[in-house]
């Protein structure tokens, strides 16, 4: 590519976030936007999500995920937007120059205006949980099985386990399920559930598939196959409390433990990361500490649905653009947001106050009952029915509020029971 004409906008991965923030760009007047993907093809981890529930805010339908991601797609190419697949970002530079390797153009040191990173996120394996016993075959990442039965047509076992509760675990439970075989229940270290409650309703309870929630696996069995797993009840520290154990025979253990912020980029030139969300610090602009380099989706804070995702790349696209045609200076404001004692993270990390903004945040535990999510001091506050782990809430802040406080400080958010 080095030879081309400059790139304005340069966004690595092409799922739901990369794909909206290039036709953010390319809608704000970016010159040049070129989308960079590793793979073969677009759409990220909803290609192979086949099942419907997609889409419901932005396209007031339900599809399913390659359905979404077409229509962005779409979009794109109809925004003029340029798609490299098979083409691995390997470093970034501060400046947010990328080092880029692809078959057919070699290596490439690629420097455009301005940088999105939208590179997404990935499942926590065994290893990041430390599950004591062999390491037979049958054990997999509930994404991974996700991807063998969706697309390459392959079952991963006949009678499975499934640790953890996230949204794409309980989806496979039910696909478990429709393919023929049995799955013996679905074991949560938390007291509550990690996904959404809808998927608990639709993809366990519609099967009657037992779902134990305070319960963990302890220890995996077998040495070439799995041949089961032991389960153990856990107490308030989530450690095994003795004499609960038991004994479940399966031959295929599916992790649904948790997703992790794919930055290994960003760590690499020195953009500020979360300790808790794991992904950049932003401000209201999706901006990171490096001035020429904005992050998106679940890069950034791992959202429960795609819609709020793709919103988010629009947004970081645009913002770039305005950032390479030098029409974003550095803000004159800078405030922090922090979150109170019932919210477990949280993103932006600071509003300019430079248009309105919605904060997404999770609770750190499930209020059950009425309840308010709220900005201190005085900006937002909004009763709620409940307010679940698993589920984003949203805080929206009005541009003109922020700009008369003049003295703020500090916006804190968070959520208490009425």
């Amino acid at each position: 590519m080095n030879g081309d004409r400059p790139i304005d906008v340069l966004v690595v991965g092409a799922g739901p976030a990369g794909v909206a923030a290039g036709i953010g760009a390319r809608r704000a007047g970016a010159g040049r936007v070129v989308v960079l993907e590793r793979d073969w093809d677009l759409g990220g981890i909803l290609q192979q999500c086949i099942h419907p529930g997609f889409g419901l805010q932005t396209f007031k339908e339900e599809l399913t995920g390659p359905e979404y991601m077409h229509r962005f797609v779409v979009q794109a190419h109809e925004a003029g937007v340029e798609f490299l697949a098979n083409t691995m970002v390997f470093g970034m530079d501060p400046d947010g120059s990328v080092w880029t390797m692809n078959r057919d153009r070699g290596l490439e040191h690629l420097i455009p205006g301005a940088t999105v990173l939208a590179m997404g996120c990935r499942e926590r394996p065994l290893g990041a949980i430390r599950i004591p016993g062999s390491r037979p075959a049958g054990i997999y990442t509930a994404g991974t099985a996700q991807r063998f039965v969706n697309m390459e047509g392959q079952m991963p076992g006949n009678r499975a386990v499934i640790l953890g509760s996230g949204d794409i675990g309980l989806i496979m439970a039910r696909r478990m399920i429709w393919e023929g075989a049995t799955v013996e229940g679905v074991y949560e270290v938390m007291p509550w559930a990690g996904g959404l409650r809808r998927n608990i309703a639709q993809c366990l309870d519609d099967y009657g598939i037992p779902f134990h929630l305070e319960t963990t696996v302890t220890r995996v069995h077998g040495r070439d196959r799995l041949e089961g797993v032991t389960v153990a009840k856990v107490d308030g520290a989530r450690a095994p409390v003795p004499g609960t154990e038991r004994f479940v025979p399966c031959d295929t253990l599916l992790l649904a433990v948790g997703l992790i912020p794919e930055n290994e980029l960003s760590r690499g030139a020195g953009v500020e990361l979360h300790p808790v969300t794991g992904g950049p610090v932003v401000n209201d602009l999706l901006q990171t500490s490096r001035p020429p380099v904005f992050a998106a989706g679940n890069a950034v804070i791992v959202y429960d649905l795609v819609d709020n995702v793709s919103d988010e790349g629009l947004r970081a696209g645009a913002n770039a653009a305005r950032y390479a045609r030098g029409e974003l200076p550095a803000p004159d404001r800078s405030i922090p947001v922090r979150g109170g004692e019932n919210v477990r993270l949280f993103s932006p990390q600071f509003v300019t106050g430079a248009s309105d903004v919605t904060v997404y945040l999770r609770v750190s535990r499930p209020f059950e009952c009425p309840c308010r999510v709220f900005a201190e001091p005085g900006l937002f506050s909004q009763k709620l029915r409940y307010a679940r782990p698993g589920e984003m809430n949203e805080v929206r802040l009005g541009a003109d509020c922020i700009r008369a406080l003049t003295d703020l400080k500090e916006i804190v958010v968070d959520v208490e029971a009425l």
